[in-house]
């Protein structure tokens, strides 16, 4: 198995994926039935591994793939995750109990590389872009909706945001940050629902009391909801409405 299909069997985090047969490599043959999709192509055997006892193409492999089935976004959330997962593991109770080592970053360059280099020369066609996408990977987008915010930053050339930032009131935590540009201190919220169907008004108090709390301490906040991160373009107008100083921020943006 392969895209989408694999993706589901390694649990990669997608959005919104097409309800579609089961996607297959065949070596001779392709056909298309109902149930199955059998494309023709050769898959090298450094690109397969097992899911459920399952033949399915690598985290890693799935990810690339990926960008021609949903998109660039949609495949640069995926390479956040297998790369969180490399570093970090897939138990995210574990994780938030241990925080981030500290020198988590300083890895991910040798992570990429391990995961991503040999796949991505591999590939028949797309590997310049997969490359780029690959480059700017993180393992602290903690989300699906996490990654793609940080997609739309990098399309607007804002890369030198810092993620899953701390923030101090006193002696006591605050609260944690999902972006920060801290020259200009501003900092990005990017807003699931779930987390307010568990907590109810108890969450919603809390956010708006550290809310007027960073107001105070000469933080400007920028919360995005659900769907204005998965449209690069109203992501990009709202920022700039209400942080408009980032604009000089801007360098070269990731080009597609």
């Amino acid at each position: 198995m392969f895209g989408i299909s694999a993706a589901r069997l390694h649990r990669i985090g997608m959005f919104d994926e097409p309800d579609e047969p089961v996607s297959v490599f065949h070596p001779i043959s392709s056909t298309k039935s109902p149930e199955l999709i059998r494309r023709r192509r050769t898959i090298a055997a450094e690109d397969v591994s097992e899911a459920e006892g399952l033949r399915v193409t690598t985290p890693a492999r799935t990810a690339l793939d990926l960008r021609a089935e949903l998109g660039s976004a949609a495949a640069f959330a995926a390479m956040e995750q297998v790369v969180r997962w490399h570093l970090l593991g897939d138990d995210e109770d574990l994780i938030f109990r241990l925080g981030y080592p500290a020198h988590l970053l300083d890895e991910v360059p040798g992570a990429v590389a391990a995961l991503f280099a040999a796949p991505i020369d591999r590939l028949a066609r797309g590997a310049k872009v997969a490359a780029r996408l690959v480059s700017l990977a993180s393992p602290l987008s903690e989300s699906y909706l996490e990654s793609r915010a940080a997609f739309n930053l990098h399309l607007l050339g804002l890369h030198d945001f810092v993620q899953q930032v701390d923030i101090a009131d006193g002696r006591r935590l605050l609260t944690r940050l999902d972006f920060l540009f801290r020259d200009d201190r501003v900092a990005l919220y990017v807003d699931g629902t779930q987390k307010y169907v568990d907590g109810g008004f108890d969450v919603m108090n809390k956010e708006s009391r550290q809310h007027n709390r960073l107001l105070a301490m000469g933080y400007k906040i920028v919360r995005f909801k659900f769907n204005e991160v998965l449209d690069p373009k109203t992501f990009g107008q709202k920022l700039f409405l209400q942080a408009p100083e980032l604009r000089r921020r801007c360098g070269k943006p990731l080009v597609l």
